[in-house]
């Protein structure tokens, strides 16, 4: 199972890339992340089939592993498309990568520390939730329709693999409802229709992807290429842009 899914990954990798190389030269870059968020998990299989079958080690941080590098990938493009500053994408960083890391600890511990564990999952996922639907939401209401368009498929294409995979690990790591084939089974199952289903939304985009490209830049934590451009359509952090209102609207 972990050799085909580790296949299922790095073909997807490859033909996001194929994808990303086709667009244009702003563009692309979010169809080369959509490319290494599949490659991510990808590598990730192939170093967790390899610990399992050589050395039959645990995987389970191999695979975390493996969702870091997809999540970070996922994020800046998610961020940038939604024009959102500096601020509201580290938020959403912590929320993300929080969730992830105290998911995997919450397993290797027990008692009191082990129910602690499990409500900085469910905050982690209540502060990511709040930060999509709240001033995410509000910053690309000012944007171009098409970009409104892909960052709502992406927040919900987010949202349903953010609970399929917290919703995984509680059934089968913490109330022990399903054996590890089933729960495996499953988690890959969520993990395919996550970066397939973003890969497919992303390279299939390009209106709204030239429209990203033009107004922000992918390494820059989702800040305005140009500050002094405040004010101008699809603009991050300007002074009086409609995202620094949405930051500090709560």
């Amino acid at each position: 199972m972990l050799a085909v899914s580790s296949a299922v990954f790095l073909a997807a990798a490859a033909v996001f890339g194929g994808y990303a190389r086709s667009l244009p030269s702003g563009p692309h870059r979010y169809g080369y992340a959509a490319a290494i968020a599949a490659g991510a998990m990808g590598l990730a299989y192939v170093l967790m089939a390899l610990a399992s079958g050589l050395f039959g080690a645990e995987t389970d941080v191999l695979r975390f592993v493996g969702y870091t590098f997809m999540w970070i990938a996922i994020v800046l493009v998610v961020c940038a498309v939604a024009g959102v500053g500096r601020r509201l994408t580290l938020l959403l960083f912590a929320a993300v990568l929080g969730r992830v890391w105290i998911t995997l600890g919450s397993w290797f511990i027990d008692g009191a520390l082990a129910l602690l564990a499990t409500l900085g999952t469910f905050a982690a996922l209540g502060l990511g939730l709040y930060l999509l639907f709240g001033p995410f939401s509000r910053a690309a209401k000012a944007l171009e329709s098409e970009r409104q368009l892909l960052f709502t498929k992406l927040k919900y294409l987010i949202v349903l693999g953010w609970v399929g995979l917290v919703a995984t690990g509680i059934i089968s790591e913490g109330a022990g409802l399903a054996d590890d084939f089933v729960a495996q089974l499953v988690v890959i199952y969520v993990e395919v229709v996550l970066i397939l289903g973003f890969g497919g939304i992303v390279v299939r985009s390009q209106r709204a992807l030239a429209q990203t490209a033009e107004a922000t830049s992918l390494r820059s934590l989702g800040t305005d290429r140009d500050p002094g451009r405040g004010g101008g359509q699809g603009g991050s952090d300007g002074p009086n842009s409609p995202t620094d209102r949405a930051e500090h609207a709560d």
